[in-house]
């Protein structure tokens, strides 16, 4: 059985609520992130921000508005020991790329990690991590190709 922490990526990159979104934007434009995980002081999680909370406020001062203005409150405990259909199934059913992984051991809920649509994809085509040589379809006007 595959579980969640079969596919989740360590590392979580956080802010806290009162960061600007300016400041958020400019960490995951700069790391190549999707996400951030946006928590108290204590380090317990409060919500999330994805790059597509980031879009819907395109236009707007992102220096007025705080991290906790546009952050999804985060209220889904998923532990690593789930197996990924369960992961799934709450993506599906909440329409949500992103799953915060909470260390089920620690008091406070605390980041471990974090499973992505993407990471479920990667395993889903076989591609290891951290190995980006794809095969690419080019249209040249006339049919669609594969790179060899």
């Amino acid at each position: 059985m595959l579980r969640v922490c079969d596919l989740m990526h360590k590392g979580v990159s956080c802010c806290f609520p009162e960061e600007t979104v300016k400041s958020v934007a400019k960490m995951i434009q700069a790391n190549q992130f999707r996400s951030v995980v946006v928590v108290h002081q204590s380090g317990e999680v409060w919500g999330l921000i994805s790059i597509g909370d980031l879009i819907r406020h395109y236009g707007e001062d992102l220096e007025k508005l705080s991290a906790e203005d546009i952050m999804r409150p985060y209220k889904i405990d998923v532990d690593p020991q789930w197996p990924v259909e369960r992961a799934i199934e709450i993506m599906r059913k909440r329409k949500i790329e992103h799953l915060i992984i909470i260390d089920p051991h620690a008091g406070p809920k605390r980041p471990i990690a974090i499973l992505t649509t993407f990471d479920i994809i990667r395993h889903m085509s076989q591609i290891e991590t951290g190995n980006y040589e794809q095969m690419l379809r080019v249209y040249d006007g006339i049919s669609i190709s594969s790179a060899p």
